[in-house]
């Protein structure tokens, strides 16, 4: 405390030392030291997760353009990690340019191409989808015909 012309004044510490720095930092370098080795192990898991939401929501864009083009539409999934869209015009379908790549160490698990069509009533065929990573996880997106609903389940590679 100091005295000056009849008043008592404190003073006040505002801020960190050099000492509560090198602390903080210390703590924050051993956390991060322990969550980036667990941070890589789930980029797998990660990349499935988009992949299969990314497939999902070009089947549900597509089933949504067949129904406002009143044309049928489909997606062509071919091995190992490509789809593209076609449109049906005329008796054939013809590739409407959009060329899908799925993200990297995700691949088209089954077997053969398959072809998911939608009509303009928005029903579609029956079909399923299996997606896998590096590590052989894998998920599934199912397509109901009579409704043409798409849904995601866990699945094995």
């Amino acid at each position: 405390m100091t005295y000056r012309a009849g008043k008592i004044f404190r003073r006040r510490s505002w801020g960190f030392t050099l000492l509560d720095l090198i602390t903080g930092l210390g703590i924050f370098i051993a956390l991060a030291a322990i969550a980036i080795p667990n941070l890589g192990a789930q980029l797998p898991a990660y990349r499935l997760n988009s992949a299969v939401r990314q497939v999902q929501s070009e089947l549900n864009r597509i089933k949504s353009q067949a129904i406002s083009n009143n044309a049928e539409f489909r997606a062509v999934f071919l091995a190992p990690s490509r789809y593209r869209i076609e449109k049906k015009i005329g008796g054939a379908y013809q590739p409407t340019g959009e060329n899908k790549v799925l993200p990297d160490g995700i691949s088209y698990a089954n077997g053969s191409a398959a072809l998911i069509s939608f009509t303009p009533r928005g029903t579609s065929s029956s079909d399923t989808i299996k997606l896998c990573n590096s590590r052989r996880e894998g998920k599934n997106i199912v397509v109901f015909g009579g409704t043409g609903r798409v849904r995601i389940v866990n699945g094995a590679c």
